[in-house]
């Protein structure tokens, strides 16, 4: 052992002796080709060793001497940790991220570092390590961005306090790929799943009853279908269902129907036509179009296969009419609803108001 260690000191001593600023990139190859060559048999003084030199070494290297010392030394388990802990701290992505990714020897204070203090892309490669603590994932959860948020909901290495299921739950509420991805998650309570359910809004929560396991299918209908509100006061029931009988005595009702009733002002005529075309119940149709979020409406509207232009007057055609940036919020959530998820969640709405159909 002391014998194929004695060259090792002069070697080094003789690199850092000759490095220049135009030569440090060289340098650092170097000295990281003596340490893994022989990383399974230095003892811990010699590794100290290089940890010094290399620190000394990488203040004058450029970011791509710097990013390829990370990339051999992150899976190297006694790889220096000073060395290590400044890569994975260096502001450069390409120079952090293999070793927050990767590094045995990051230990969970390190990580909260800096999930607390470095960019979203620093955030995003602590949230693919193979195994994260509560500790760690309170902090991502925290401050995390969509990518980083989404990216530890999918991780099955990560572990959650309440607190951060509880955080989680409420950025869920916007975000169908967090929420499906934590109640489909074995670990994740059953509290804290109907959590996730009761914060998410119309176009999440459809989402939701389509790809929630069985378990918790029951759980979300019961907790959607308590949550339809009271019949709205003053509805003319009789003018609505009249209204509906006449539209289906006249077949081939279709949109360009629906959207000259509502550009004519024919309220009662619009919700009936809907009604008709998705087989649901008056009452239900009538409280959607009555309400200031147009999230659930539009759901309505995207199951009748409406187009875009179609769907926004019916929007603005409500007796509360949603504000603009409600309105465009909406459509953006519907990007993530495709009209087969939309049509399963009028299905709902259709099976637990079967009674009040307008066909009855």
């Amino acid at each position: 052992m002391a014998a194929a260690q004695a060259p090792l000191v002069p070697a080094l001593e003789e690199a850092l002796q000759s490095i220049s600023v135009e030569r440090s990139a060289e340098m650092v190859r170097r000295v990281a080709d003596f340490f893994l060559a022989g990383a399974s048999r230095l003892s811990a003084a010699h590794i100290q060793l290089f940890d010094d030199v290399l620190g000394r070494l990488i203040d004058m290297a450029d970011g791509g001497a710097r990013a390829e010392l990370a990339r051999r030394l992150a899976p190297v388990r006694n790889a220096p940790a000073n060395v290590l802990l400044r890569l994975a701290r260096d502001d450069e992505i390409a120079v952090a991220a293999p070793v927050i990714a990767r590094s045995a020897q990051l230990d969970d204070d390190a990580l909260v570092a800096i999930a607390a203090t470095k960019s979203q892309a620093h955030l995003l490669a602590v949230s693919g390590r193979v195994r994260l603590a509560e500790a760690v994932t309170d902090a991502l959860a925290d401050r995390g961005d969509r990518d980083v948020v989404r990216n530890l909901a999918m991780n099955p290495g990560a572990r959650f306090s309440s607190a951060g299921l509880a955080t989680l739950a409420q950025r869920a509420a916007d975000d169908g790929v967090v929420a499906e991805k934590l109640v489909g998650r074995e670990d994740v309570p059953l509290q804290a799943a109907r959590d996730v359910f009761l914060h998410a809004n119309p176009v999440v929560r459809a989402r939701l009853l389509a790809t929630a396991p069985p378990a918790l299918l029951t759980e979300f209908e019961q907790m959607a279908s308590d949550a339809v509100p009271a019949d709205a006061a003053g509805t003319d029931e009789a003018v609505l269902q009249r209204s509906a009988r006449t539209l289906q005595r006249a077949g081939n009702i279709d949109e360009a129907h629906v959207l000259e009733f509502v550009q004519d002002g024919r309220t009662n005529e619009t919700i009936a036509a809907l009604a008709v075309i998705c087989n649901v119940s008056l009452d239900v149709v009538h409280r959607l179009m009555s309400g200031e979020q147009p999230d659930a409406a539009l759901i309505l509207c995207q199951a009748a296969g409406f187009s875009p232009p179609t769907a926004r007057a019916i929007l603005h055609a409500g007796e509360r009419a949603p504000s603009p940036a409600a309105v465009d919020e909406a459509f953006a959530g519907l990007d993530r609803l495709s009209p087969a998820t939309a049509e399963q969640i009028v299905g709902f709405w259709r099976a637990c108001h079967g009674e009040l159909r307008a066909a009855g």
